[in-house]
């Protein structure tokens, strides 16, 4: 039968359940909505020049369905192409596949009589909101029991290939296959989610005879202005064969052939699939004219007549998607001790998709069309992934970045000083399990470096470098030892003249050095031999400026003859060294003066 066709766009052809013999498509056009049908061996479009003469243009020849896919009438893989068994073991090469409400390919089950379509809103021209689903039985023979599609990409033409399995043969049987570009599922209450789109496809199949005689009706859904019931547009119908097609078709076994999946069809053994309970067909979008069909989910279904608006049976519904999966990967974290990150998206697509990454507030320092990028700033990094049908999706990884240095503080200056040697500095930090590190350049350390207190024993600038283990991230402060040794300033003198007096005057003229200036104490000593010797002087008196010194008990005098006049005399000489410690209670210092001698001479009567 010859039918005409409306609204040149988007169409996709995908043959249904059980069709017996060979099913392709052919297709007319009319009015402002005319499609592109496709010829055998060669596409030819219909142009019409400014006096609306119709002329032809060849394409170049799009490559049989039979030769991307095994569509042979059985599930088996029997060369070197793909088939269903290929798919359901995880092989294969095709671009996308049907999943289960698990996740799991190729095949979605359908337990009897847990999913039928319910209520009078449960119509294909009406939209997906009005739907409604319950528990329930059908006719055997309108029992799906699996439903599969798959998608390749060969030459740049999206190839899509499509089947189902039933549970019994007998009696005519209608068959419909919706493919949308929005996820629908089940929703609470026996309610769907989801709604139409413009451009979802709804393929309607009559099986007559057991499935001996097949018509294939293709709709889109338009919405409103449809020809079919206002929300749908007839697109194509026809049959053909799937050994020659470029365009589309369909087979059914026309012999039992093996499941490899869980199977058991009325009256036959387990995992047997009798004579026409098998269908498969194939249809490529390109060769229609179609591209950017992105469809999410499918939904087969069992139906009363051919008629759209034909009450709703059985149905198998679930995941088949040309909308690339995409992750961009787990978040990341820039540091000080890592200042860059690597984000890696992932697609089940792979390699069937190109990468593209980008960011409005980060910064990508390599290839932004790579798998894997490199990035040096905080920011949302957001990966569009786009498969072989060109449909695209996008995932976003947030950067963040920890480069917040600790608090290092190195503690107060410390001052050596003549009493005090060495000096402790601290360390402190706001982090915990720091690593902590000391440095000095004109200082001196006294033992180990790394820890947070360290001894110093020499004036100069101490450097604490504080590292934050978590991120790397370090900062440093300064200590400075300084030197305040110097010992004080100090004259001592005699201030009476040696003679024959009993005592003699010393006086100290002494001054601090230190910063701040300390207080002075003085200790005067005295010594008569081997006074090149510490050990060999005595402390004689304490805490005075002037010292008089009177104690020439100390030494034995030496005789001495000396001359009056013209009278000679003899005496004793008595000699004994003193000097002046004067030490500096500000910075524990002290200076020894130079000795000076006391003499004391004494006459002998003649």
């Amino acid at each position: 039968m010859k039918h005409e066709t409306t609204r040149l766009g988007t169409v996709i052809i995908l043959a249904t359940l059980l069709v017996l013999g060979y099913v392709g498509i052919t297709g007319l056009a009319k009015n402002s909505h005319s499609r592109k049908i496709v010829s055998e061996k060669t596409k030819t479009e219909a142009v019409k020049d400014k006096k609306n003469i119709t002329k032809s243009a060849s394409a170049p020849v799009s490559p049989n369905l039979g030769s991307v896919f095994e569509l042979d009438g059985n599930i088996a893989q029997d060369g070197v192409l793909d088939d269903w068994a290929t798919l359901d073991a995880g092989g294969g090469s095709a671009i996308a596949k049907t999943l289960d409400s698990n996740g799991q390919p190729i095949n979605i089950p359908d337990p009897a009589g847990t999913t039928i379509f319910t209520g009078g809103g449960s119509k294909d021209g009406l939209d997906i909101p009005n739907w409604r689903y319950t528990g329930g039985s059908v006719p055997d023979k309108d029992e799906i029991l699996d439903a599969f599609a798959a998608a390749y990409s060969v030459n740049g033409e999206l190839i899509v290939v499509f089947g189902a399995d039933r549970f019994a043969v007998n009696g005519d049987s209608q068959v419909g296959l919706w493919f949308f570009k929005q996820a629908v599922g089940l929703g609470p209450n026996g309610t769907f989610t989801g709604q139409h789109s413009v451009g979802d496809i709804l393929i309607l199949s009559h099986f007559t005879q057991g499935g001996g005689t097949v018509n294939i009706e293709v709709y889109e859904w338009v919405g409103s202005g449809g020809d079919t019931g206002g929300t749908l547009q007839h697109v194509a119908s026809g049959v053909n064969n799937c050994a020659i097609t470029t365009s589309a078709c369909a087979i059914t076994n026309s012999s039992p052939i093996a499941s490899p999946w869980a199977y058991k069809a009325k009256g036959m053994p387990a995992g047997t699939i009798p004579t026409g309970g098998f269908f498969e067909g194939g249809v490529n979008l390109t060769a229609l004219g179609i591209s950017n069909e992105c469809f999410s989910a499918f939904l087969a279904e069992t139906r009363s007549s051919q008629s759209v608006d034909a009450t709703l049976k059985d149905f198998v519904e679930g995941t088949f998607t040309l909308v690339p999966e995409v992750s961009a990967g787990p978040d990341a974290l820039i540091t000080c001790a890592n200042p860059t990150a690597q984000l890696t998206a992932s697609s089940p697509l792979e390699p069937n998709v190109t990468f593209h990454w980008t960011t409005a507030d980060g910064n990508i320092t390599s290839n932004p069309d790579a798998k894997t990028i490199t990035v040096d700033r905080a920011g949302t990094y957001t990966v569009t992934i786009t498969g072989a049908t060109g449909c695209s999706n996008s995932d976003s990884a947030v950067v963040t970045q920890d480069t917040t240095p600790p608090v290092a503080n190195a503690g107060p200056d410390a001052t050596l000083t003549c009493s005090i040697t060495s000096v402790q500095l601290n360390g402190q930090t706001d982090v915990a399990n720091p690593v902590y590190q000391w440095s000095t350049l004109d200082g001196h350390i006294v033992g180990a470096s790394n820890g947070a207190s360290i001894t110093a024993d020499k004036a100069g600038t101490y450097t604490l470098m504080v590292t934050n283990p978590v991120n790397g991230c370090g900062a440093s402060d300064s200590a400075v030892v300084n030197a305040n040794v110097a010992p004080p300033s100090v004259q001592f003198s005699k201030t009476s003249a040696d003679g024959n007096a009993l005592s003699v005057l010393l006086t100290t003229v002494a001054s601090s050095n230190s910063v701040p200036a300390g207080t002075l104490s003085y200790q005067y000593q005295t010594c008569v031999l081997n006074c090149n010797l510490d050990a060999s002087w005595t402390n004689a008196g304490a805490n005075q400026t002037t010292f008089v010194f009177s104690n020439f008990g100390l030494v034995s005098p030496a005789a001495q003859s000396f001359s009056i006049g013209s009278d000679n005399y003899s005496g004793q000489l008595f000699v004994v060294n003193t000097r002046v410690k004067v030490s500096d209670a500000g910075n524990g210092c002290s200076t020894t003066s130079s000795p000076a001698l006391v003499k004391k001479v004494t006459a002998v009567d003649p």
